[in-house]
C-alpha cells in the first residue's frame, strides 16, 4: 500500500506520463512521419482504432522487441537479436496473449506491441517511488519532503519520456535497478536476489548490479567498524548468491549464443567468446570510442548535458551509504561514454540516483538550474521527434 508521500508521487507520475502520452498520440497524427516501417508492418491489423493505438509506440528497438515477442518461445532467431535480453519480449508476450484472448483473436503483432506498453507503463510508475524510497534509506535523517525533491525533478525533467510509454527496456530496467539498491541497503537478501536476476535479464549491464552485494555483504561493515565482521562465512555466502542472480541471466544468454552461433561466427576463436560485444559491434558500431566521429557530433551535443551533470554529481560527498552509487555511476557513465552510443545516457538517466540527488541538492545554482530548463524542453522535443520517427533513439 501506498501512503502520505508516495501517493503524492504515484500521481504526479501518472500526470506526466499522461502528458507525455497525449504530444506524441496528438503528434504522430499530425505530423507525417519521417520513416513509413510502422505503418507497413501494421498494415496487416485490419482493426483502425488498434492500428492507431499501436503505431506510436512501434519505433526503434520495439521492433526488435515485438520480433521476439510474437514467437512462441520468446527466444532469438537473428544473431543481432542476442543484444537484447529476454524479460521484456517475455513481458511483451504475455501482454499480447491477455489482449488477444480479449479480442478473441490470434495473438498479433499489435497484441504484444500494446500488451507489452500496458505492462511496461504500470512498472515504470514505480521508478519515481523506488527513487524517493532508496533516497529515504541512503539518506536515513532525511525529512520526506525533502527526499520526494529529487523524485519531483526527475518527473518534470525526463529526458526521454517515449522510452517509458512504449515497451522499452528503461521502463522495467530503471525501476527493477533502484528496488534492487534499496533491497540490499535494507539487507533483505532474499527478494535482494529476485530482483537481481529479472533486472539482469532485462538489460545486459544488469550483471553490474552485482556490485551492491559486495558492498554491502562485505565492505559495508568492514568500512563502517574497522574491523572484520563476526558473521563473515555467512555474508561471503550472500555475496556468492547476490553475484549469481546478477550474473547468470547474462552467462545463460552468452552460452546459448555460443551454442548457436559456433564455431561458424568470428568471435568464436576469442579467448572469452562473447557474443554479446561481437553483435553490439557489428550492428551497432560499438566499442571503444567507435562512436566518437564526426557523424556523431549531433548526438553527443543533445546528450551532453546528461554528461555534464552525472560528472558534476560526483563533485557530492561521498558517504558509506553513498558510496556504491558513486561507483555504479562512474561505471555506467564511462561505459556509454566510451563504448556505447552516447545518447543512451538520455534514455539511462532515470536509473541514475546520483544524477537526481546532485540537481535536487543544487537546484538553485546556475548550472542545475539550467539543467533543468534544458531537461523540462528536452522532455517535450523528444516526444515530438519520437513520434515523427526522428532520432536521437
Amino acid at each position: 500500500m501506498f501512503y502520505g508521500m508516495e501517493w503524492r508521487i504515484i500521481k504526479a507520475a501518472v500526470w506526466y506520463k499522461l502528458i507525455a502520452i497525449i504530444i506524441i498520440y496528438i503528434c504522430t497524427t499530425i505530423i507525417p512521419s519521417f520513416d513509413s516501417s510502422a505503418d507497413i508492418i501494421l498494415s496487416d491489423e485490419s482493426n483502425s482504432f488498434i492500428r492507431a493505438l499501436t503505431k506510436p509506440l512501434l519505433r526503434w528497438d520495439t521492433f526488435h522487441f515485438a520480433n521476439r515477442a510474437t514467437r512462441e518461445s520468446s527466444t532469438w532467431k537473428w544473431d543481432y537479436e542476442v543484444a537484447f535480453m529476454p524479460l521484456l519480449p517475455l513481458i511483451m508476450r504475455f501482454g499480447g496473449k491477455l489482449l488477444s484472448k480479449v479480442r478473441m483473436s490470434a495473438i498479433s503483432y499489435s497484441d504484444v506491441i500494446l500488451g507489452g506498453a500496458l505492462f511496461t507503463n504500470i512498472i515504470s510508475l514505480l521508478i519515481p517511488l523506488e527513487l524517493y524510497r532508496l533516497t529515504r534509506v541512503t539518506f536515513p535523517h532525511m525529512k520526506a519532503q525533502r527526499a520526494a525533491l529529487p523524485v519531483m525533478i526527475m518527473l518534470a525533467c525526463t529526458p526521454s519520456p517515449p522510452s517509458l510509454i512504449a515497451p522499452y527496456t528503461e521502463a522495467v530496467y530503471a525501476p527493477l535497478s533502484l528496488m534492487l539498491a534499496r533491497l540490499v541497503k535494507e539487507e533483505k537478501w532474499g527478494r535482494a536476489y529476485v530482483v537481481a536476476f529479472l533486472a539482469g535479464s532485462v538489460r545486459a549491464n544488469g550483471f553490474f548490479l552485482g556490485g551492491f552485494f559486495i558492498y554491502q555483504a562485505l565492505l559495508f561493515p568492514l568500512l563502517e567498524k574497522r574491523q572484520i565482521p563476526s558473521n563473515l562465512v555467512s555474508r561471503i555466502i550472500i555475496t556468492v548468491l547476490g553475484l549469481l542472480a546478477s550474473f547468470t541471466p547474462f552467462v545463460y544468454t552468452q552460452f546459448e549464443a555460443y551454442q548457436r552461433l559456433c564455431p561458424g561466427d568470428d568471435f568464436c576463436n576469442n579467448f572469452i567468446p562473447i557474443a554479446y560485444n561481437h553483435v553490439q559491434k557489428r550492428y551497432w558500431d560499438n566499442g571503444f570510442l567507435s562512436y566518437w566521429t564526426l557523424q556523431q557530433i549531433p548526438n553527443f551535443a543533445i546528450s551532453f548535458p546528461i554528461y555534464l551533470m552525472s560528472f558534476r554529481a560526483l563533485k557530492e560527498k561521498i558517504t558509506l551509504n553513498t558510496l556504491p552509487h558513486y561507483i555504479l555511476h562512474l561505471v555506467i557513465i564511462l561505459t556509454l561514454l566510451f563504448y556505447s552510443n552516447v545518447q543512451i545516457a538520455l534514455r539511462f538517466s532515470t536509473a541514475l540516483p546520483l544524477l537526481w540527488w546532485h540537481v535536487a541538492s543544487n537546484e538553485n545554482e546556475g548550472i542545475p538550474k539550467a539543467f533543468i530548463m534544458w531537461s523540462q524542453t528536452w522532455s517535450v522535443v523528444s516526444c515530438i521527434l519520437w513520434s515523427v520517427f526522428l532520432p536521437p533513439a
